[in-house]
């Protein structure tokens, strides 16, 4: 699957979503709606594949921490680093516990439920994944055996 197929089945999702929303409440704007479903849904899917291996997703984690504390350890920050290896422990229950996140919150986004909650936490997680997607573009780290262009795997 392409990243474009992919984009693709996600906002029909989200189409087919909004239109069934907007057929019993005509109350919400049709593009509010259909950008929650959009996101709803492309979270439900990302929290699913990574459901599929979260000790892959422990493994990515711990990966991650390790590069954290390497980083952080030859800079100003440095009194952050040994906290690093301490989040290593704990990368296979923070992988769980973020897939569970991000399932949980998609559906919440579809449903409309809680919605200061769910906006809060939409936002930290987009957060928290920006600064790893981010920390992966600025300092170059790229996982071993990952090649984060190629979507046809």
């Amino acid at each position: 699957m392409s990243i474009i197929s992919l984009i693709l089945n996600i906002g029909l999702v989200a189409i087919l979503l909004t239109a069934l929303i907007y057929f019993f409440n005509k109350k919400i704007s049709i593009i509010d709606s259909f950008l929650q479903n959009f996101c709803g849904a492309l979270f439900i899917f990302s929290g699913w594949v990574k459901a599929i291996d979260p000790m892959g997703t422990g493994f990515k984690l711990e990966q991650y921490f390790q590069q954290f504390e390497s980083t952080f350890a030859g800079t100003w920050m440095k009194f952050i680093a040994p906290l690093f290896p301490i989040l290593e422990k704990f990368s296979l229950s923070f992988s769980i516990f973020m897939i569970v996140l991000e399932i949980v919150l998609g559906i919440m986004l579809i449903i409309g439920a809680y919605r200061k909650l769910t906006s809060w936490l939409f936002f930290g997680i987009i957060l928290f994944f920006t600064a790893l997607t981010g920390y992966t573009y600025l300092t170059g780290y790229v996982p071993d055996g990952v090649n984060f262009f190629d979507f046809k795997n």
